[in-house]
């Protein structure tokens, strides 16, 4: 008996070490020799109308620079089309929005009277498109010059039908989690690109900047928090092809409040168990192609909260035959209160990277076991309200 719970001891801690480590590991290997080829803009010779959709809620802060993210673009303006959602706006967000709208006749704003939340904000912006090519975005996702080419590039010339942006995270101020969300988010774009060169998709775009054929886009159900990601799995089913695209550079400001982080991840997680719900069968076959991606990028991680809380108890049960577990348990009920310390030591400005980094890891680990908890108990939660701005 003893040596079954040692065996599902390490069963559990295999999960987050393979999902987190090897699973990136074997997926930048793979992609070693892979051929990267330059995108070359040169060749088309005409750019197609593009129409970027996105919802605004009290953006005062941001949506000016988004704009002029936009408008500074090096596509074609004849063929920009701009069209934002105002979930009841309170704030300045309107007037900043009608001062562009002056002088630049490709914005159009439609406003709400009630809140509605994103995603029906989103469904509706859907009706009022008439290009084929779109690009979704948030409010305080600032693009690159070329940015957009980059993102349609992929859908002219790679016959690709989605293409995720390359956004890369920034802290004005460099407190709080930032740098612990900069790395994480990075690490996900560099296992993103690596499964989009040897699969041909990658597992997950970026809601903050992606691009997609009209046809494949699909209107999201109330309740599934996670658009980006049903979308993603709706255009994998139906055998499309989903790219990360480096060059599709843009700016978002990371969020550097943990406890706003923490209930923005059960949001996330949430999101995610309703998706895997509904899209479970794409798991199989699960030993290849996106099913392996699928299950070795996304459904694990989403499950080592529960290997985690099981070796924990494992370890005091197994302490019972093998002394050594007293050390490793007594270890386990140390990590329990990392969050609690990584929380005060960066509200005095103390830097312990390992002891923020694994306090930052189990806080979030403890919110996609919350999110799961949501998700059986059926809360049909489909508000929206954007994190506070830190630009």
């Amino acid at each position: 008996m003893a040596y079954l719970f040692l065996i599902l001891f390490l069963l559990c801690l295999s999960i987050p070490i393979y999902s987190y480590l090897v699973f990136p590991w074997y997926m930048r290997f793979s992609a070693l020799n892979i051929p990267r080829h330059q995108n070359n803009y040169e060749a088309i010779s005409e750019w197609p109308s593009v129409t970027i959709v996105f919802s605004v809620f009290n953006e005062e802060k941001v949506i000016e620079r988004k704009l002029q993210s936009i408008l500074n673009s090096d596509y074609p303006k004849d063929k920009l089309h701009i069209l934002i959602g105002s979930d009841n706006s309170t704030d300045q967000t309107h007037a900043i929005i009608n001062s562009f709208i002056i002088n630049h006749s490709c914005i159009k704003l439609i406003k709400k009277e009630s809140r509605q939340g994103k995603l029906k904000i989103i469904n509706e912006l859907l009706d009022l498109t008439s290009t084929e090519h779109l690009i979704f975005t948030d409010a305080n996702v600032f693009f690159e010059p070329m940015t957009i080419k980059a993102l349609i590039y992929n859908l002219l010339i790679k016959d690709a039908k989605m293409v995720c942006g390359n956004i890369s995270k920034f802290s004005p101020k460099n407190q709080g989690i930032s740098s612990q969300e900069i790395f994480y988010m990075n690490f996900e774009n560099q296992l993103k690109y690596h499964e989009s060169l040897k699969y041909g998709f990658c597992v997950g775009v970026e809601g903050g900047c992606y691009a997609i054929l009209k046809h494949y886009f699909v209107k999201v159900p109330d309740g599934f928090l996670m658009d980006d990601f049903f979308i993603t799995l709706n255009v994998i089913e139906k055998n499309g092809k989903v790219l990360f695209e480096p060059d599709a550079l843009c700016y978002e400001d990371v969020n550097d409040a943990p406890m706003i982080e923490f209930k923005r991840k059960i949001r996330i997680s949430l999101g995610n168990f309703r998706n895997l719900s509904f899209y479970k069968h794409l798991l199989f076959p699960i030993h290849k192609g996106f099913g392996f991606a699928f299950f070795s990028h996304k459904v694990l991680r989403w499950f080592t909260p529960f290997a985690l809380v099981l070796s924990f108890f494992l370890s005091f049960i197994i302490s019972y035959y093998f002394p050594l577990f007293i050390i490793i348990s007594l270890g386990y009920s140390l990590l329990i209160i990392l969050p609690a310390l990584a929380i005060y030591f960066e509200k005095i400005s103390l830097k312990l990277p390992l002891v923020n980094s694994l306090g930052h890891f189990i806080l979030m680990n403890f919110a996609l076991l919350l999110g799961y908890f949501k998700y059986i108990s059926a809360t049909n939660e489909s508000s929206w309200e954007p994190p506070k701005r830190n630009v």
